[in-house]
């Protein structure tokens, strides 16, 4: 959605009287590969964070950036996904950033599947190696195998009234199995209370989730989550701060599913915001190394959005678990 809304910014200057010559697209650039630089930051606590690590990504290769969703995959590597369609495999180590792999986020996609291919979360069951998918542009949620193969999609009726820019836009799998999906669209335009759900199981085998309402603080919006070991659930948000061109500031908040009700609020505590000096951009991605205790090991990726003036952006941190 954001995407779309810089676009937007850019319309009037599209429609400007002129001569509009037609070019030759160049040929993809496929084989470019990625520049890593690490980030000095002076103060590393961040909230309740301690930061352990940042850096900036930068590419030429037609399949970088626009990460929208991200997922550990144990250990040291992160998958990310973007609203592209394209997926990004890296591990993150005290050394810092290495790139294992990149390419489409299922091989049997093509580029032409334009409206199917917008990403937005991911999740992850650790014993099985499955990942799941949500897509906002079509209300979808695919499950695929540790090895992004045997694809298996549905679109629940219960977000069909989502509306195509303002679908599924956090999702994670609880500890226990059951799966919150939340919608990116509000009430209002600039609303905090927005459309989740809550399945039982596996929301491409079971239906009939129950129906909330995630609150957020005061000019976030939420852009993906993570569960704890504990079960609790951190969730990223974001804010658009409007000037020229417009920036974001992020936050991260902690919520306790448990406090899900039918139709009810939930909402959390507010454990950090992302605001300059520290480096800011459009975090859209979240991901908590798997343990069993505290402290635990967080990661989040922005989205370029495909423009010039914006960053892809990986930070490092570690959290004991205690809200502040």
């Amino acid at each position: 959605m954001i995407r779309r809304l810089i676009l937007l910014a850019f319309v009037c200057l599209l429609l400007a009287p002129g001569t509009w010559i037609r070019t030759q697209l160049p040929a993809p650039n496929l084989d470019a590969g990625i520049e890593i630089t690490r980030l000095p930051v002076d103060d590393r606590r961040v909230g309740a964070l301690d930061m352990t690590g940042i850096w900036q990504l930068v590419s030429e290769n037609d399949l970088f950036g626009s990460y929208s969703g991200l997922v550990s995959l144990g250990g040291a590597e992160f998958l990310a996904a973007s609203d592209t369609g394209n997926m990004l495999r890296f591990a993150l180590t005290q050394a810092g950033v290495s790139i294992v792999t990149q390419g489409r986020y299922g091989a049997e996609r093509g580029p032409q599947d334009k409206f199917a291919v917008d990403i937005e979360a991911l999740t992850r069951d650790e014993a099985s190696g499955r990942i799941w998918a949500a897509y906002e542009g079509l209300n979808l949620i695919e499950r695929r195998d540790r090895g992004l193969a045997d694809p298996l999609a549905v679109r629940p009726a219960a977000m069909a009234e989502w509306r195509g820019n303002s679908g599924p836009e956090a999702m994670t799998r609880l500890v226990d199995g059951r799966f919150i999906v939340v919608g990116e669209g509000t009430q209002g335009w600039m609303g905090e209370d927005f459309p989740a759900l809550l399945w039982p199981g596996d929301p491409v085998e079971s239906d009939d989730p129950l129906a909330f309402t995630l609150k957020t603080p005061e000019g976030y919006r939420p852009t993906d989550m993570a569960v704890l070991p504990d079960g609790r659930v951190l969730i990223l948000l974001r804010k658009l701060v409007i000037g020229l061109p417009p920036r974001f500031e992020s936050g991260l908040m902690v919520a306790d599913p448990r406090q899900i009700t039918a139709d009810g609020m939930w909402t959390g505590t507010l454990l950090a915001e992302f605001a300059a000096p520290f480096p800011t951009d459009n975090y859209e991605g979240l991901a908590i190394v798997p343990t069993d205790r505290f402290p635990v090991t967080l990661a989040i990726i922005s989205d370029d959005n495909g423009v010039r003036y914006q960053r892809t952006l990986l930070a490092r941190f570690q959290w004991d678990g205690r809200a502040p």
